[in-house]
């Protein structure tokens, strides 16, 4: 049996079982109706259960049965977040292979690559603890700078993926957006573990900025009502707690650090949102405010 029949086959129970339960007839039953593929797909009770383990080796999906009802089913763990993105980055791949010779029914937004081929030869350095050296353009200069650095971890923020790591120029830990990096490699310079806890350093943080004097602070921001619902759905930051909400706005309290992104993300949402407290963050946003006024005049 093909290398592609059974991935083709991995991608369609875990469709099914996105969906809901199902029992291995039920399944069966789907896979024999494949409109898309060349062969039939329907497999045995003990390939079914290879298949089972395969899905969760190669595609870190967990699927288990409930025998008092006879079904199959993909097990959830709303803690895990690991799965959880590896489950919606499935959920994209599939789509685009889906998609494919179905004309325009999947739109990209047009944007710049985000260096995700670094990820691998990162990941690899810093699990074997290794110096890689590149090439590095920050946001506001054009110039290229040549970086060598003590990788220490990966961080996501706003669609971009960052490298934490220690700059063996200075001894200061940096960010450094992957997909500003060029030429890079693996060196064979070896160093010891850097201490310093990543889920510490960026706890009370919004972004990927954390390395300023900003203390952490009780914001409550105040939203209308339609974009209250909004960031209801879609939260600000792990540490959003609805305080109140009424016909007019729903009121969010944070504990972070005012950072330039979060003052960003509050400018971002207009008129739509009002800074409660504290007062030298509501002070901050008004003068924001007034300079952007003043462009105008």
């Amino acid at each position: 049996m093909s290398f592609n029949k059974t991935l083709s086959r991995h991608y369609k129970i875990i469709y099914l079982l996105q969906n809901k339960p199902r029992s291995f007839k039920e399944i069966n039953n789907e896979l024999a109706n494949q409109q898309d593929a060349t062969e039939d797909l329907r497999v045995s009770q003990r390939t079914f259960q290879r298949d089972i383990q395969e899905i969760e080796q190669i595609h870190q999906i967990e699927i288990a049965s409930d025998k008092s009802k006879n079904v199959y089913y993909i097990k959830e763990s709303a803690e895990d977040e690991y799965k959880t993105r590896l489950r919606e980055n499935y959920d994209i791949i599939n789509a685009i292979r889906m998609s494919k010779g179905m004309g325009e029914s999947l739109f990209f937004e047009q944007r710049k690559a985000l260096g995700t081929q670094h990820m691998a030869d990162l990941l690899n350095a810093i699990q074997n603890r290794k110096e890689v050296k590149f090439k590095y353009q920050k946001f506001w200069d054009a110039s290229l700078t040549n970086r060598i650095v003590k990788p220490i971890a990966l961080k996501e923020s706003k669609n971009r993926w960052y490298l934490i790591a220690k700059d063996t120029k200075d001894n200061i830990i940096k960010n450094f957006s992957l997909d500003r990096m060029s030429e890079l490699q693996l060196t064979n310079l070896r160093f010891t573990s850097v201490e310093y806890n990543i889920h510490e350093a960026f706890e009370n943080s919004f972004g990927i900025i954390n390395g300023t004097n900003d203390k952490v602070s009780r914001i409550i921001l105040a939203f209308k009502i339609d974009q209250g619902r909004y960031i209801k759905s879609l939260p600000l930051h792990h540490s959003q707690k609805l305080i109140s909400q009424n016909d007019n706005e729903i009121r969010f309290e944070y504990q972070l650090k005012p950072t330039f992104d979060f003052v960003q993300e509050i400018l971002s949402h207009g008129s739509d949102v009002e800074v409660i407290a504290p007062l030298s963050l509501r002070k901050k946003i008004i003068e924001k405010l007034k300079a952007s006024i003043e462009n105008y005049n």
